[in-house]
């Protein structure tokens, strides 16, 4: 796939590929590597970690890229790193999170209500769940432009290696900084509690506090951005679903997952350990594969008419927060944070549109995003 088909038409463009392309094949393009694009392909590669490996988060594979626990483990060695995160992601561990998570929207989205119209994602789609990020793990709020704009550039698949590095060496800059800062000075923040819990009879030593802080700072200044962001797009043009969203809004938390099924915005690579089969396709040890993660959703075998969104599904199966053992850590909390937006939305704008006269624009790579949302409504 062309990166410029992928600027003006994202999921189009996806969606074209798993009509035309066969359920396994080889591309050239970046050096040359395998894509699925069906669900029991994308599930085989995501579910064997023994043959396809995670070692190496990107395509072509780079050794020098820094590690990222548990995201770039496999197991045995992953499974500690995510019994030892998990319990700070579970429902039970972040409902104390709700009060000031409808804090944060309620007072972002009250800032824009009477303006009747903003750039969503600037406004609102970015400070939203980046601002309780921060807090959740100990980032300063007053650096909220500098670490967002850092994380946006580095998944521009348009900068350079060098640039990507210079990004890559300036998180871990900021990392240091925020582990040493605690050390000395201990908050009530994730970063505080890693420096002191136990982990295997021992505690979690310089390096591997950096590479389980850059997962955290890529995943939570990234990811639930562009799924709001999306979501907006599609709830802008669906004027049924804003009233049923508006009259009821009880069903916003099956709106959420049938979202995230019908605009996945992730791509996942995988390393190749042995020769093997996939979908009776021959792969070689020493390539790359990549695991469009919309195929599982948009599969008609698990989804009937998967291009609609609808609320009425018994049963909305999909990969938008991944599949397996790396499925993501923080699946209730993005839930939450999205719920809890749209509740607040509804609530307090109601009914609005996109802004005329826009063309919008699309991140290609391994994390897709929407670049820029104007959206209008009716001001009280």
């Amino acid at each position: 796939m062309r990166d410029s088909a992928l600027t003006t038409d994202l999921h189009g463009t996806y969606w074209r590929l798993k009509e035309s392309a066969p359920p396994v094949f080889w591309t050239p393009a970046n050096g040359g590597h395998w894509v699925v694009t069906s669900a029991d392909a994308a599930i085989k590669v995501l579910r064997h970690p023994d043959r396809f490996s995670s070692k190496f988060l990107s395509i072509p594979p780079n050794p020098n890229q820094p590690k990222m626990i548990p995201e770039s483990l496999d197991p045995p060695e992953h499974r500690p790193y995510r019994q030892l995160l998990r319990p700070f992601f579970e429902g039970k561990a972040i409902a104390p999170l709700e009060p000031r998570i409808r804090e944060w929207a309620d007072r972002l989205v009250d800032d824009v209500s009477a303006q009747g119209e903003c750039e969503f994602i600037e406004a609102l789609g970015s400070r939203f769940p980046v601002s309780v990020f921060m807090e959740m793990f100990g980032f300063p709020l007053e650096q909220f432009d500098f670490f967002r704009g850092t994380v946006v550039e580095y998944f521009d698949v348009q900068i350079d290696e060098t640039r990507r590095v210079e990004l890559s060496m300036q998180i871990l800059g900021s990392l240091a900084q925020l582990i040493e800062a605690r050390r000395t000075e201990p908050r009530d923040d994730l970063v505080s509690t890693l420096l002191h819990i136990d982990f295997e009879g021992r505690k979690l030593n310089q390096d591997e506090l950096i590479s389980i802080g850059f997962l955290m700072f890529l995943a939570g200044l990234d990811t639930v951005v562009n799924a709001l962001a999306f979501g907006m797009r599609h709830l802008a043009q669906d004027d049924e679903l804003q009233a049923r969203i508006i009259e009821d809004p009880g069903v916003i938390p099956a709106m959420v997952e049938e979202l995230m099924r019908r605009y996945t915005f992730i791509s996942t690579p995988r390393y190749i350990t042995q020769d093997t089969e996939i979908e009776g396709t021959k792969v070689y040890a020493g390539d790359s594969v990549l695991v469009p993660l919309h195929m599982v959703g948009w599969d008609e075998k698990l989804t009937d008419c998967p291009a609609e969104v609808r609320l009425d599904r018994p049963h909305c199966r999909h990969a938008g927060f991944g599949s397996g053992i790396h499925t993501c850590l923080g699946i209730h909390l993005a839930r939450m944070e999205m719920v809890i937006f749209y509740e607040t939305w509804a609530k307090k704008i109601g009914r609005f549109r996109l802004a005329p006269d826009q063309t919008l624009r699309y991140r290609g790579g391994s994390v897709q995003a929407l670049e820029a949302l104007q959206l209008e409504w009716d001001a009280t």
